[in-house]
């Protein structure tokens, strides 16, 4: 009698991990990632990621995919002491370590890692044998190398690590030398049977691969290490040197070389299955002097060496059946103004402008409706509910509320409010207190308005909630502040960035609100004003704002801290978006151009997280 397996077939196995011998044609589903992988028909590619805060090559690196370590390096402003954490969406800055460091080497994870060697401080002629640790927050100095020197390259974890070879500067000489780490103390072993500096290196301790360098010339040959002797291993396809190697997640088995070669930047990747090393997919920049891998299915080059100075470009590598398509901005249809201090509300596509100021026009007064394709003039604004500038809406396309001026002059008076009913607008319940420059999220009838100003010196904190026809007063802001950003819902809302005057201060304050008080969450990475968030408690986007310039920049939110996003392709403050809006769905309209002429724009462009689909061209059934 014929099996389950034969009249079935075999089932997929749900694996929490990828297997790391699997056969050509294999299927499972990796429940960790979530993915459905099928072995030997994947595509093999970089897709770009979002870059670092600051250009930068040469540096420590350690860690995972999805937990990396990046410290010191060479910046366009000098040897770094910065530290950028990865959470394989963006970076974050960890602390700062003691001393400026470029060459260094590095290995561990982000909250176990270790930084060793390297060359101290611009314009030194001298190399380093120091060596420090990090816990995830701090660096701290432990027992230094026996070998000082630059270039030097490390495979393993926090408590069990190798050193090899390196240049020593003081003598214009390479080194074969190889130190073990335990965790305390450095001891010098077995040295390599050659001499060679910015070699590629992945494994662990006792099962590591040491490839290329330079000596001075550059090498492709390759050795294995087994925690006691040295042996050839099969060479690397082209000769390259300081390349993306490493990480914990690395094997004897499986390693992947990025970039390479510190004379002529390289855009080739290699990998290597054990067995041997085969050129895999290209770099859409060439470089050298980054990067770490997870092995043979993952990597991560983050910044490095260009022929003249160092990138802060991020290309990530997948081996997948999918077709992944990083996080970006793109561009959308144009608002119809070219306005300032335009109010929205919901996601892309049914979204809501209002209101603006165009450069040397008096304020529209109309609102517009946009399907994610098209803009469209719909209501002017009721006279008494005034231009709906430097004030805030929340809601949806079809039921917004919006905190607006009805004076038109000074003395301003901040206290109206309008709703919106997809075709209308109407008069709503007066605000109890004059201010503007406020944030808002929430929906028309559970609404949270906080922050804002009386008057140009006249900072608030108020927080009212608004019901859809009643306004009630609700605990205060931590910190009074103009100018700031909002999202999420009434009962879970997010307030970010902001500015106060005098003296004048830009925040990077972020107070999470839970529905009856505000507590302070992660701080934004940079102080801004007039920027805009979008998203949830636990998943938020900040872009643009002032910092004091106008800027680009993105950031987003995961309920604990802030890391960076890929950036806005137009930098402008003072402009509309939707605070409810899912990040998925983000959009951000028109703008103002501080410092510019003309100083307003009307481009609108939406964010768009990264994608996995299964490409079914790479399957074949039958």
């Amino acid at each position: 009698m014929a099996g389950y397996n034969e009249l079935h077939g075999l089932r997929v196995k749900y694996l929490s991990a990828d297997p790391s011998n699997a056969e050509n044609g294999q299927v499972w589903y990796n429940n960790t990632s979530g993915n459905l992988r099928v072995q030997g028909i994947g595509i093999e590619a970089f897709s770009s990621a979002t870059p670092l805060p600051t250009a930068k090559s040469t540096y420590q690196r350690a860690g995972t995919m999805t937990a990396g370590l990046f410290c010191a390096g060479n910046t366009p402003g000098g040897f770094s002491t910065t530290t950028e954490e990865w959470n394989g969406i963006g970076f974050s800055q960890g602390g700062a370590i003691g001393t400026a460091l470029y060459s260094n080497t590095g290995f561990g994870t982000q909250t176990a890692g270790a930084s060793a060697a390297g060359r101290p401080t611009n314009g030194s002629s001298g190399d380093t044998a120091a060596t420090f640790e990090y816990d995830g927050s701090t660096w701290t100095s432990v027992n230094a190398a026996n070998t000082a020197g630059r270039t030097r390259q490390s495979f393993g974890i926090q408590t069990a690590a190798a050193m090899v070879g390196g240049f020593q500067q003081a003598t214009s000489t390479y080194t074969n030398a190889t130190e073990e780490y335990d965790g305390t103390n450095w001891t010098t072993v077995t040295a390599m049977p050659a001499t060679r500096a910015s070699a590629n290196c992945f494994g662990t301790q006792t099962a590591g691969i040491v490839c290329g360098g330079n000596a001075p010339s550059v090498m492709a040959t390759a050795l294995a290490y087994d925690g006691t002797n040295w042996t050839t291993s099969p060479s690397l396809n082209t000769a390259k040197g300081r390349s993306g190697a490493g990480g914990t997640g690395a094997t004897n088995t499986a390693g992947l070389i990025m970039g390479g070669t510190p004379y002529s930047p390289a855009a080739v990747a290699e990998r290597w299955d054990g067995t041997s090393f085969s050129n895999s997919a290209t770099l859409s920049t060439a470089r050298y002097g980054a990067g770490i891998s997870d092995g043979s299915t993952n990597g991560i080059i983050a910044g490095g060496r260009m022929a003249t100075a160092p990138t802060a470009v991020v290309e990530e590598f997948n081996a997948s059946t999918n077709t992944i398509t990083a996080a970006a901005w793109s561009a959308g249809t144009n608002f119809p103004t070219s306005s300032s201090q335009v109010a929205g509300a919901g996601p892309r596509d049914a979204a809501l402008g209002i209101g603006g100021y165009p450069e040397g026009s008096s304020p529209t007064g109309k609102s517009f409706e946009y399907d994610g394709t098209s803009w469209s003039a719909e209501a002017t604004l009721n006279p008494s509910t005034g231009t709906a500038g430097v004030n805030a809406a929340t809601g949806t396309q079809t039921a917004c509320v919006n905190a607006q001026n009805t004076s038109g002059g000074s003395p301003y008076v901040y206290t109206a409010t309008g709703e919106y009913d997809g075709s209308s607008w109407s008069n709503a319940t007066a605000r109890p207190t004059n201010n503007y420059a406020n944030a808002a999220c929430g929906t028309q009838t559970a609404g949270l308005f906080f922050g804002g100003a009386s008057s140009p010196t006249g900072m608030s904190a108020v927080t009212l909630s608004y019901d859809g026809t009643n306004w009630t007063a609700e605990e205060s802001l931590s910190t009074a502040r103009r100018d700031l950003a909002g999202s999420g819902t009434a009962t879970a809302g997010l307030g970010t960035a902001g500015y106060t005057n005098p003296p004048s201060t830009y925040y990077t304050n972020t107070e999470e609100y839970g529905g009856e008080s505000w507590t302070a969450g992660g701080s934004l990475l940079v102080a801004t004003r007039s920027g805009q968030s979008s998203g949830t408690q636990t998943d938020a986007i900040f872009f643009g704002g002032n910092t004091p310039t106008k800027t680009t920049a993105t950031f987003g939110y995961d309920g604990t801290s802030w890391s960076t996003r890929p950036s806005l392709a137009t930098a402008r403050t003072n402009f509309g978006a939707g605070a409810t809006s899912p990040v998925g769905a983000a959009w951000g309209a028109a703008g103002y151009y501080p410092g510019s002429s003309p100083n307003r724009t009307n481009t609108t462009e939406h964010f768009n997280i990264e994608t996995s689909v299964a490409n079914t061209s790479n399957i074949t059934t039958s």
